[in-house]
């Protein structure tokens, strides 16, 4: 397992954290992932073998958000 810190802007409320979660929760090989809103990053546990750092960062943009860096 890898975990990923990755950072989002766009996330205004809790139901913008939510759905940031269920997106990245959504993704194949995903175990684990904690999204805070006041620092606006997620925290990602995933198998490498099943999901790409680039498949969890695609599932953030498809839900209307931005992924910084």
């Amino acid at each position: 397992m890898i975990t990923e810190i990755i950072k989002i802007e766009g996330m205004m409320c809790g139901h913008c954290q939510a759905t940031v979660e269920k997106a990245i929760g959504a993704v194949d090989g995903v175990n684990e992932v904690n999204v805070d809103l006041a620092t606006k990053q997620a925290t990602v546990n995933f198998d490498p073998a099943v999901a790409s750092l680039d498949s969890i960062k695609a599932a953030i943009k498809n839900a209307g958000y931005t992924v910084v860096g």
